[in-house]
């Protein structure tokens, strides 16, 4: 009898509990939540990182699915709303953009959902507030956002901004991101917003103009392009840009060209915000002829780099040989040493970085690193080796760790030599090979010795 009161209470209270939350659902536009991250670690990337919550504001689009702001570069897991209320089923992770950290949430099983945000964006344009706008970077962000500039500075926290019921965008710092990034993130399920995939220069000395402006006035000096991003292999530093998308740049106002120069890029003609995939045409002028160019929009990826920035929805790939642990140098490997990773990180691979991160090359290739090596009574002597190039394994230069796992795997070899940076040199048989990938996994019981793509 005590059982069925405690179950019939039990059932009460989550009734109750659920049908209270919807209650106050009713008149909230914006919901507190709280979101859980995974950590990774590159320097340890077979360990489960421990997960982390921040508190985040929301607002619900529609349908279950909820909009909110939060850490950029990170791997969100799931969320919830910030009650007491156990019965409240999770949030799950519909999107996340790990470059502007814009993130939709969806909600299953709840009876009650709070008033959905309206994104009508001709109301919107009608009631919210404009001004002076620009273009900028969130924080770790490389893609470029256009916001309006606020005469009184916000929180660095990310809130919501309405009037008259309608949501005006999103504030952080001294700047509003309009609604129409929040209306389009929803609208395309949650993809990124497209990169111009090449930089410029728009503030040339004098004998520069002089020099680039013989043949044509104001042209735009490309001054990089971002691999696997821009159309690399077909623009290069040093053109001069003369018309995107059949505007012609000599139309160009000095003052805010740069910005003219992303809405060109980024915009249609009537204002609204291009989508990945769109195409955009360049004319150009190299080697004293005109070129036609079209490529289309892409996200920032920093994969296709010789040395990525992260590892971009995806764990840190590894390959654990004989006790050796090998990676593929990253900015965020290095960045793990602190702070002060300069200094206290290896100095050679600090080079790497700074003066070939964004190298273009003709294949897919990485630079393959011994982090360091699992203390073995097989591998005595080496423990020493760390944070070294791998350069060739039995002569042959590796470009990958797939490329090395491969090479490891086949039959023809009986003995395996890794050059390393320094001129260190490891040479093991394929039978110690074998008996240290048992010593390794009876010592260290890890889950698996690597991670590679398919």
């Amino acid at each position: 009898m005590k059982n069925f009161r405690a179950i019939v209470f039990g059932f009460f209270f989550v009734f109750f509990a659920s049908h209270l939350l919807g209650e106050e659902f009713e008149d909230k536009r914006v919901i507190e939540s709280r979101v859980t991250f995974q950590k990774v670690s590159h320097q340890n990337p077979w360990l489960v990182g421990e997960p982390f919550s921040r508190k985040l504001n929301i607002i619900h689009l529609g349908r279950g699915v909820f909009f909110g702001v939060t850490l950029s570069k990170q791997n969100p897991v799931y969320a919830e709303f910030e009650t007491f209320d156990y019965s409240v089923p999770k949030l799950s992770i519909k999107a996340y953009d790990g470059e502007t950290g814009f993130l939709l949430l969806e909600a299953t099983g709840m009876q009650k959902l709070p008033k959905p945000v309206g994104l009508d964006l001709k109301t919107i344009g009608k009631h919210c507030p404009t001004g002076k706008s620009r273009y900028v970077y969130l924080p770790f962000s490389k893609t470029p956002i256009k916001v309006f500039m606020l005469d009184q500075k916000k929180t660095e926290e990310s809130d919501f901004f309405f009037k008259n019921q309608l949501l005006c965008g999103i504030t952080i710092s001294d700047f509003l991101i309009p609604t129409e990034y929040v209306e389009l993130f929803y609208r395309s399920g949650g993809k990124s917003f497209p990169h111009p995939g090449f930089l410029f220069d728009v503030n040339l000395t004098p004998s520069e103009k002089e020099f680039y402006s013989k043949s044509f006035p104001n042209p735009l000096l490309v001054t990089e392009v971002i691999p696997g991003v821009g159309p690399a292999y077909n623009l290069f530093p040093g053109d001069l840009v003369t018309m995107i998308n059949a505007f012609s740049l000599t139309k160009v106002d000095e003052w805010d060209r740069a910005d003219k120069i992303f809405d060109l890029v980024l915009r249609k003609s009537d204002g609204r915000l291009r989508e990945l995939g769109e195409t955009v045409q360049l004319k150009l002028y190299r080697n004293y002829q005109n070129i036609n160019l079209s490529y289309d929009l892409r996200a920032y990826d920093s994969n296709e780099f010789l040395i990525p920035e992260e590892a971009k929805n995806r764990k840190p790939l590894y390959l654990i040989v004989g006790g050796f642990f090998f990676t593929e140098l990253s900015n965020a490997y290095l960045k793990e040493f602190g702070t002060e990773y300069r200094v206290k990180s290896e100095k050679k691979l600090v080079y790497l970085s700074d003066y070939y991160q964004k190298k273009v090359h003709p294949i897919r290739e990485k630079i393959v690193i011994l982090s360091r090596v699992f203390p073995l009574e097989g591998n005595l002597g080496y423990q020493d080796f760390q944070d070294l190039v791998l350069e060739k394994v039995n002569g042959t230069r590796i470009s990958s760790l797939s490329q090395l796992k491969n090479l490891l795997q086949s039959d023809q070899a009986s003995y395996y030599a890794f050059e390393l940076s320094g001129g260190k040199i490891a040479f093991f048989t394929k039978k110690e090979i074998l008996d240290l990938q048992q010593e390794l996994q009876s010592t260290y019981k890890l889950g698996r010795s690597y991670n590679l793509e398919d």
